[in-house]
């Protein structure tokens, strides 16, 4: 089975925590997989800049999964009102495929 993409809607990345993160290494990215409209995708949730700094060094994340928090909402809400949360809270910018940058297209519309 193949990883799903690899998603966020945070663009924003403040270069100096970025540096800092790669002088430490204590580089994690938080991610949860969440279909929406029909796809699997693994969105970052928290970890942004850490995974800048990973790729400023050119090292491996440390990937983890779903917080427990965040697997309790879920749990509470159901899959389809989880997906519709995630689509119509975005941060800074339109979903995006993170390796390439490009906006994803299919999820731009909100979703009811």
């Amino acid at each position: 089975m193949s990883t799903p993409p690899l998603i966020s809607s945070q663009r924003y990345l403040n270069r100096d925590l970025v540096l800092k993160k790669a002088s430490n290494f204590k580089v994690f990215v938080l991610t949860v997989d969440v279909e929406m409209r029909g796809r699997l995708y693994r969105v970052i949730v928290d970890g942004h800049h850490n995974l800048a700094a990973a790729r400023l060094v050119g090292i491996k994340p440390k990937w983890k999964g779903t917080p427990p928090k965040l697997e309790r909402i879920m749990k509470s809400m159901g899959p389809i009102a989880f997906a519709a949360l995630m689509m119509n809270n975005l941060t800074d910018s339109d979903w995006y495929f993170h390796d390439t940058g490009q906006v994803v297209e299919e999820l731009l519309a909100p979703q009811l």
